[in-house]
């Protein structure tokens, strides 16, 4: 576990996963990282690569072979090597292992950056083909926040307010992977997303197609808790299903699940990057924290 701090935030990671474990407000010692309470869910912010969500059947081809991928890759599950650590930023790679290139035949190095700056999070997300050709991927985060108003007896929790210009979801069902149809999405009167079991009683709302830019986690008096800015075309903000949960991920992806039935290529996937031999593809995500 690596340890970095600033005047403001102090963050803990683990090698497990390059996963982020704690985010401290140091003045006052609040814990905005959910802590992975299995009741719930037992993660706290892991990485996701190759792919992001499933793929149809669990499989998918590259030239003439047959490719097995776990839903959310192979990575957050691994250990991870400690590259460069200073007292407010930490960087970490990992390399696919000879077995993982059985089922994912492209040699790379992943790459993660946390930096502190005032109360933002910089993660910075590299990937490095170290192939001869070119390879296809999906990153993304799976950041979970703590909903300090939450309450098993309280039907909204909290809310979200979203920036872009969102106008519809895709819903994944069956397999993990999206329905043909799309959805709208529950919003107050003041166009902000309530936290509650009925939001999520199809589990994520999915924002394709670069509908949002940002979002604010907003307590129940509608003030900022953390506000996620990136570039990624899709975004997820999920709990689990059915059940009252004392936290929030917001999940911007650079990739996304198979529609139901689809039967392709990795690169006919949906939102997949493709990075030539040699060429490193970089992108950030930033959270800022509000006390």
């Amino acid at each position: 576990m690596e340890t970095i701090k600033n005047a403001e935030l102090t963050l803990s990671v683990s090698q497990k996963g390059a996963e982020i474990q704690s985010v401290i407000l140091n003045k006052s010692g609040k814990e905005y990282w959910w802590q992975g309470d299995s009741k719930w869910w037992g993660g706290r912010a892991p990485i996701l690569f190759p792919i992001c969500g499933g793929m149809w059947d669990g499989t998918c081809t590259y030239k003439d072979q047959t490719l097995k991928i776990e839903k959310h890759g192979f990575v957050r599950k691994a250990e991870w090597t400690l590259a460069t650590q200073s007292e407010n930023s930490v960087t970490y790679s990992y390399e696919p292992t000879a077995e993982e290139l059985v089922s994912y035949p492209f040699p790379c190095r992943v790459e993660v950056t946390y930096a502190l700056e005032g109360m933002q999070l910089r993660m910075t997300m590299r990937v490095i083909n170290l192939g001869t050709e070119e390879m296809y991927f999906q990153m993304g985060g799976h950041p979970a926040f703590n909903l300090p108003d939450f309450s098993e007896d309280k039907d909204v929790v909290a809310y979200v307010h979203l920036e872009g210009t969102p106008e519809s979801v895709l819903r994944a069902s069956t397999q993990g992977c999206t329905e043909h149809e799309r959805f709208s999405f529950p919003q107050t009167e003041d166009g902000l997303v309530p936290v509650c079991v009925e939001t999520f009683n199809n589990e994520a709302l999915i924002f394709d197609k670069h509908q949002l830019k940002a979002a604010t986690l907003l307590n129940l008096n509608k003030q900022p808790i953390a506000r996620v800015e990136c570039s990624a075309p899709v975004w997820l903000f999920w709990q689990p299903q059915g059940v009252p949960t004392p936290f929030l991920c917001i999940e911007p992806w650079y990739g996304l699940c198979d529609e139901q039935g689809f039967n392709g290529s990795i690169q006919e996937r949906p939102y997949m990057q493709a990075l030539e031999a040699g060429k490193t593809w970089e992108n950030d995500l930033v959270i800022t924290f509000y006390e």
